[in-house]
């Protein structure tokens, strides 16, 4: 921390003087100094992006329309792909930044983030794979024809 650094706590609400900093020899430690502020804004960076990408999903809600008359649900398009635009994006930024040596302080938040995002692709994909079968073979065992000939399955 600045103060190992320094020799002396420097306080946010508290006024340091040049004569105080000179006085401590600050300008011997400048370079670790530097690094110091470096690393604690490259930390807080990786923190607002965690942030941003949480709320990223605020508002983000899925529609279920009716298809035809056959009383079933099915997911609608505009929120699926926006969905799956900030899962692809987000996969990767967090990705990125559990390998970034600056994470350390949040990898028990990117940890379990990641594993949201990747089990919710994972879901979302899946549910979209069924209902894309399930839109193919409705018609098909829709048709009077097939109901005639196979009745149970066809309900």
């Amino acid at each position: 921390a600045l103060a190992d650094i320094t020799g002396f706590e420097v306080k946010r609400d508290e006024v340091t003087s040049l004569k105080r900093l000179l006085d401590q020899e600050v300008a011997a430690q400048l370079q670790r100094i530097t690094e110091l502020s470096d690393q604690a804004s490259r930390e807080w960076s990786i923190e607002r992006a965690l942030d941003k990408m949480a709320t990223d999903w605020d508002g983000l809600t899925f529609e279920l329309g009716s298809w035809k008359d056959t009383g079933t649900f099915i997911l609608k398009g505009g929120p699926v792909d926006e969905a799956q635009a900030l899962l692809d994006d987000h996969i990767v930024k967090s990705q990125a930044m559990t390998a970034s040596p600056f994470a350390r302080p949040f990898i028990d938040r990117l940890g379990p983030w990641e594993k949201k995002l990747v089990r919710f692709q994972d879901i979302l994909e899946q549910w979209l794979r069924c209902q894309g079968k399930w839109l193919y073979l409705e018609p098909i065992f829709g048709a009077e024809e097939i109901m005639k000939q196979i009745p149970r399955e066809g309900q």
